[in-house]
């Protein structure tokens, strides 16, 4: 105990980040982009520090059919850090449900919720409307294979918004604040990387992308994330996601 009656908070370092990242990979609460349940759409990760303190904040857009419809649809944000809250990983809380119907029709069909409504013609995406685009080439040209010739599945429709909407998608200053402390400062956020396959095994602390990370929040410095290997964090890059 120090002069002024309380514990100075110890300091942290890259290998205890690792650490909590690689234990939260073990328990299924690091991101997994080919999680068979959830059809990946779009990621992005950002990094806060001072010299007491690190989170770091991964989002994954996608559809989860088990939900179906607008329920399945959500940016599921992944907390990891020494100042937060709640348990390290993701919970229920951290589930951000964005969209809805508009007043003219059902988006998506309303037996199964799992493709659009061909009479739909908008949607609420955080309070706003935006046209719902029923041109099969539309997606054709983005390199979306759509798996039917007569619907477009909702995760079809979904990346169809990307990268247009990502930024409606993502996380707001407030909803982030809500979660980690308002005053530590962020000093990086990526919308491209090298994302670990948790589900042929490989732990954070064994990725380029993450050990990387690690050392920029041990020392406040950028300049030690320089990746040599390409992106993959891309949601064609995880075919088995949501084919469960």
């Amino acid at each position: 105990m120090n002069i002024f009656g309380f514990n100075k908070k110890q300091e942290y370092s890259s290998k205890d980040i690792l650490k909590q990242l690689d234990k939260c990979a073990e328990d299924y609460t690091f991101p997994m982009l080919d999680n068979g349940y959830v059809y990946p759409v779009h990621s992005k990760l950002s990094v806060y520090r001072d010299e007491k303190r690190w989170t770091l904040i991964i989002e994954v857009i996608g559809f989860n059919y088990r939900g179906g419809g607008h329920n399945g649809i959500s940016n599921c944000l992944h907390v990891f850090g020494n100042c937060i809250d709640t348990k390290p990983g993701t919970d229920n809380a951290n589930f951000l449900y964005l969209t809805d119907n508009s007043s003219d029709f059902p988006t998506f069909d309303e037996e199964y919720e799992e493709s659009l409504n061909p009479k739909a013609e908008s949607m609420i995406l955080r309070n706003k409307e935006i046209a719902i685009n029923h041109n099969r080439e539309f997606y054709i040209k983005k390199e979306i294979k759509l798996e039917e010739a007569d619907k477009i599945f909702v995760w079809e429709f979904l990346r169809g918004l990307e990268p247009e909407y990502n930024k409606e998608f993502e996380a707001t200053e407030k909803e982030i604040r809500e979660r980690i402390p308002t005053d530590l400062p962020k000093i990086m956020e990526l919308t491209k990387w090298n994302h670990p396959d948790c589900a042929d095994s490989e732990i954070p602390s064994k990725n380029e992308t993450f050990r990387q990370i690690a050392k920029v929040l041990e020392t406040g410095k950028t300049e030690f994330y320089k990746p040599n290997k390409q992106p993959n964090n891309h949601w064609k890059n995880w075919p088995d996601g949501g084919t469960l």
